[in-house]
């Protein structure tokens, strides 16, 4: 594992930020909200990779799969500081 796929993985926990709901609220997203997603993604994604070793390798298949483990991290990991501040979603 290198620093390329922990990069990777943080962006994908900034962008898996759910999208708000309609009509928007009035406020953007605190900024400490994209800091969850991007804590949450670099754990999921560290996760995928150490249950799946046998699938390693630096392949853009790996890249793929453990990127998939980092969006379900981030919104895993946002859902539950939501319920902890006693929100579903920031705003």
């Amino acid at each position: 594992m290198n620093l390329a796929f922990w990069v990777l993985w943080g962006a994908v926990g900034w962008c898996g930020t759910p999208w708000r709901r309609w009509p928007p609220p009035p406020d953007p997203d605190p900024w400490w909200w994209r800091v969850i997603g991007v804590v949450g993604g670099l754990i999921g994604g560290w996760v995928y990779s150490t249950v799946w070793k046998e699938a390693g390798g630096d392949t853009a298949l790996y890249a793929a799969a453990t990127s998939l483990g980092a969006l379900i991290g981030s919104v895993i990991v946002q859902d539950i500081a939501g319920m902890a501040r006693g929100a579903s979603r920031p705003g």
